[in-house]
């Protein structure tokens, strides 16, 4: 099955971006794209969350996404189909967690975080799992077939 597939190849981890610092600041960057886990289609940010919301809450179907905090403080809990949890914190510029499909996500913002997301997919409204209880349901379909 092809979300089988796409497990084994893309596991939630946090990846070091390239970067140089000087007195006149921090410059981040990823200049060899062979070398980055998705190829990006897709770029937003969120910013102004009042301390302590929470985004995301939701997974997709296919869209494979990379999570960079550009200023502030991120939590992150990612739940996967196997039902194995993954709680990351995101502080530095050069953080990137790279978030699979399939993947629920809640990402809780601190010290008015600034989120960066590369996505590998356009915008499809159809890719998106918004309700925990489907979710599950994917859950408990994949263990069933293992």
């Amino acid at each position: 099955m092809e979300e089988m597939q796409i497990m084994k190849k893309i596991r939630p981890e946090i990846i070091l971006l390239d970067g140089i610092q000087s007195a006149s600041g921090l410059l981040t960057f990823m200049d060899k794209p062979e070398d980055f886990p998705i190829q990006i289609k897709r770029t937003f940010w969120i910013s102004r969350v009042p301390e302590g919301g929470v985004r995301g809450v939701h997974a997709h179907l296919e869209e494979n996404q990379v999570l960079v905090c550009l200023q502030g403080r991120l939590k992150v809990f990612l739940e996967d189909l196997r039902g194995e949890k993954f709680q990351f914190e995101l502080t530095e510029p050069n953080q990137a967690l790279v978030l699979p499909a399939l993947v629920w996500s809640e990402v809780t913002f601190h010290d008015a975080a600034i989120l960066l997301v590369l996505s590998n997919k356009f915008f499809s409204e159809k890719d998106y799992i918004r309700k925990k209880q489907d979710f599950e349901r994917l859950q408990q379909e994949y263990k069933v077939r293992l």
